[in-house]
């Protein structure tokens, strides 16, 4: 189980890298297409809804439903991105939690030593 959570921990924030690179280039690039980045961050939100349902597979009910909650804020925060500079709004900073939340869930999930139990 531990090889299994530092995996996940792993990919987790080598994911966050991804999703962090490409909210950098949606917001500050001035091409007028970003389907690749897009399609990264759906990929990230598509990956830590699965750890979400994951952990509570595992009983682990309060980390799973807030990583839950913060996929749905990603998901808002970063519906309308502003682009090349432009000023961002008050929600899409709200984005930044959820970004937050995950690495702070990978570095324990690479870190964590199983209790007695396994868990």
């Amino acid at each position: 189980m531990r090889d299994v959570m530092r995996w996940v921990g792993v990919v987790s924030i080598l994911l966050l890298v991804l999703a962090w690179l490409a909210l950098d280039d949606v917001t500050t690039d001035n091409t007028n297409t970003f389907e690749v980045e897009y399609s990264v961050l759906v990929a990230c939100g598509i990956w830590f809804a699965g750890v979400a349902i994951w952990l509570l597979a595992r009983g682990r009910l309060v980390l799973g439903i807030v990583s839950l909650l913060a996929v749905a804020l990603a998901g808002i925060a970063f519906w309308s991105l502003p682009h090349h500079y432009a000023p961002a709004r008050p929600v899409n900073y709200l984005g930044m939690f959820s970004l937050g939340w995950f690495l702070g869930l990978s570095i324990w999930l690479v870190a964590h030593r199983p209790g007695p139990g396994g868990r």
